[in-house]
């Protein structure tokens, strides 16, 4: 009778070791990278579930991540992890986001069947940065800075030296503690610190300006896509319409009162020509092209709030 309990105890043991999943549940992990990048620059979102070579893992077929826009999604990939009869489950997005802050890219629910049971597991959420072009405090957008000269002369290598060694002597002189001090003050600052956002001016030039990037880069439907959301939204904010919602010829029947005759014909003409390489694929000439961006510039320099009322507001 022990002999027959001990076979049971064995025959337990090696089928115990045979299912290493059975001590490990099903993981799902997300990220992004990079976590910090500029308007409308892509972004690759990755999944990754680790399961069994046995479990179906179902990922979602039309994703949402809230106000991120999907503008590439890759083929799922199997392939062994670092964990014996575990898989790596895994699939790929390219996403963008066309506002300023910090935003978050919320998780995302994955069908896992095994041995027809069915198991849903969520990914942690992802934070990402959208940084501006410029400053909040800038008047204008920043220009493109010039190359700076290498300094080719013994004077100034010299002095660049010296400034190099004098500046090692400072910080070692300072001690670490000192320097940790600096590291907890900085970051006390920074929470207690809150950057004001831009007007609607300056944050729709920069979009514009960002939009004639893409363009440059030869990203044509992209650029255009960000050029009349940049419009738009600048129109929301300035005359305080749902310029997001509306179509082109609601837009200007609404605005008739508030722009002149050369500004609505400036806006008709970048918004349909906007739409028509949006939608009907329709590719401007170089020419053709620079002249709605500068006509963009145009009517939100001409429309914006002067000066003096933004400081008395």
């Amino acid at each position: 009778m022990k002999g027959t309990n001990y076979q049971g105890v064995l025959i337990l043991l090696l089928f115990l070791t045979n299912c290493p999943l059975w001590a490990q549940e099903i993981r799902a992990r997300a990220e992004a990278f990079p976590r910090s990048c500029l308007i409308g620059d892509p972004i690759r979102y990755k999944v990754t579930v680790f399961a069994s070579e046995t479990t179906n893992v179902k990922f979602p077929t039309s994703s949402r991540f809230g106000a991120f826009e999907v503008l590439h999604r890759y083929p799922t990939q199997k392939q062994p992890s670092e964990l014996p009869g575990i898989m790596a489950f895994s699939a790929e997005w390219d996403i963008a986001v066309y506002q300023l802050g910090k935003l978050t890219i919320p998780p995302m629910s994955i069908t896992c069947e095994m041995e027809g049971r069915q198991t849903l597991v969520r990914t942690n959420p992802v934070d990402i940065e959208v940084i501006p072009l410029a400053p909040p405090d800038a008047k204008e957008p920043r220009p493109a800075k010039a190359p700076m000269p290498y300094p080719l002369s013994p004077l100034s290598i010299a002095l660049l030296l010296l400034g190099f060694f004098v500046t090692l002597a400072v910080v070692w002189l300072i001690g670490k503690a000192v320097w940790w001090g600096i590291q907890t003050a900085w970051s006390s600052w920074q929470k207690a610190t809150s950057k004001p956002p831009l007007p609607p001016h300056l944050l729709a030039l920069q979009t514009i300006e960002r939009a004639e990037q893409l363009y440059r880069q030869g990203e044509i439907e992209r650029s255009f896509i960000l050029l009349s959301f940049g419009l738009r939204r600048y129109l929301r904010d300035r005359f305080q319409v749902p310029a997001l919602e509306l179509p082109t010829w609601h837009l200007l029947s609404m605005l008739q009162n508030q722009l002149t005759r050369e500004q609505q014909k400036i806006l008709h003409h970048t918004l349909i020509l906007s739409d028509l390489i949006k939608f009907a694929r329709y590719n401007p000439k170089e020419t053709e092209a620079m002249s709605l961006f500068s006509s963009a510039k145009h009517l939100v320099q001409t429309t914006q709030v002067p000066e003096q009322n933004q400081v008395s507001a």
